[in-house]
């Protein structure tokens, strides 16, 4: 299970780089994407996760992207490198927030297996499966400190894409 399932996490501590709001409070928003499990008691699969310091009224934008492969990787048949994580922005008015997210969704041995089976692969017989994204915009409002989620899918087998966020306190300056 995640650490925003949990109601856990770590606590946003600053790092000198904080930004320097033109009015109003900093506030920080964390944000997770996971998959969560169909099976009982087992642990979500984590997507990604990013923090971003929110002025009141400004969007920010945020990003957890790792890419596995390289767009030329011969190695692996051509198989372009595919996006993990989540991306998007944040915009606080108040006490509501608004999330606008894009999860791209790890692929899975069942991806590649049933790509196999499709007659979408190239001429040299490599299979491609195609990434899956998920975009997702809410909005809600928040109690400092709580996590707000939200269900945004499912991935290639089914299971529920979750994203979770919370806003926080900023640093004290």
């Amino acid at each position: 299970m995640t650490r925003a399932a949990m109601g856990e996490g770590t606590t946003y501590r600053g790092n000198g780089d904080s930004m320097r709001c033109p009015a109003g409070v900093v506030r920080v928003a964390e944000i997770q994407a996971f998959v969560q499990n169909t099976q009982p008691r087992a642990d979500a699969q984590p997507i990604g996760s990013a923090s971003v310091e929110v002025c009141a009224d400004n969007e920010t934008k945020y990003i957890d992207i790792v890419t596995r492969g390289t767009p030329d990787d011969v190695a692996n048949n051509g198989q372009q490198g595919q996006k993990s994580g989540v991306d998007g922005t944040i915009q606080i008015h108040g006490r509501t927030a608004q999330l606008n997210a894009n999860i791209y969704i790890p692929l899975t041995e069942a991806d590649y297996t049933q790509c196999a089976r499709q007659d979408d692969s190239g001429q040299d017989g490599s299979c491609k499966p195609h990434a899956q994204v998920v975009s997702f915009t809410g909005t809600w409002v928040f109690s400092l400190g709580k996590w707000a989620t939200f269900r945004t899918g499912a991935d290639s087998a089914g299971a529920p894409v979750v994203i979770a966020a919370r806003v926080l306190s900023g640093p004290v300056e």
